[in-house]
């Protein structure tokens, strides 16, 4: 199956959810700068560090797609003049885990994770993904975060302990995943399920659908 949309991320998770909508996925990782500036609200972080890392990849596949000049600077289409672009839809994504205004990203190692745990024990946080959508054909984008309230149980020091020996935490925002072992540490959701997982599908198929994707939906 020709690939459908690449992945500006190495998120296995994201692969998979993408996977399981019936889409054929390459990754390309990006090399994005992921630090939170200074006064940045959740939103515009995830918002922005996924367009950098959607936009990191377009500017890399550019210099093989596009015409360069006499620097071998690429060139910027016109409409229509990238049809036989093949690869087309390029995605990036970002998610932070948000308690109060804290954004909680990935553990540094075990300690800082069992001290995330902790933090969310017994609480509402917030789960917010940025997500842009590259048409390499039109040269254009779309850019969108979607926020799901997660509520924790109550975690004794012992269920901390056990869960992070399961080894889920240290590549996830928050230390813990929700599609695997850290589903028993979540009480409730409030929004999209996927969202916390990492891409929320209902609202990336919207989007690729009103920029015109309607040759590679799976529907």
């Amino acid at each position: 199956m020709a690939v459908q949309i690449i992945l500006a991320s190495q998120s296995p998770r994201r692969k998979t959810l993408l996977e399981r909508m019936g889409f054929s996925v390459k990754v390309i990782a990006s090399n994005a700068d992921e630090s939170l500036l200074d006064a940045e609200s959740a939103e515009n972080y995830v918002k922005r560090v996924a367009r950098d890392k959607c936009l990191n990849v377009v500017e890399r596949l550019q210099t093989t797609l596009y015409p360069t000049d006499h620097e071998g600077t690429p060139l910027r289409p016109t409409p229509g003049s990238l049809r036989h672009v093949e690869n087309r839809w390029v995605i990036g994504a970002d998610t932070a885990v948000v308690l109060g205004e804290e954004v909680l990203g990935k553990p540094t190692d075990t300690a800082h994770a069992a001290e995330m745990l902790q933090l969310l024990s017994g609480k509402r946080h917030r789960v917010i993904t940025g997500f842009c959508v590259h048409d390499l054909r039109k040269d254009k984008e779309g850019l969108q975060a979607v926020s799901t309230e997660v509520r924790f149980k109550n975690l004794s020091p012992a269920e901390v302990e056990k869960y992070i020996a399961v080894g889920e935490s240290m590549d996830k925002a928050g230390a813990y995943a929700i599609q695997g072992v850290g589903a028993y540490l979540v009480d409730s959701i409030v929004g999209s399920y996927t969202n916390v997982v990492g891409l929320p599908m209902c609202q990336v198929i919207e989007m690729m659908e009103e920029m015109g994707a309607t040759d590679v939906l799976p529907y």
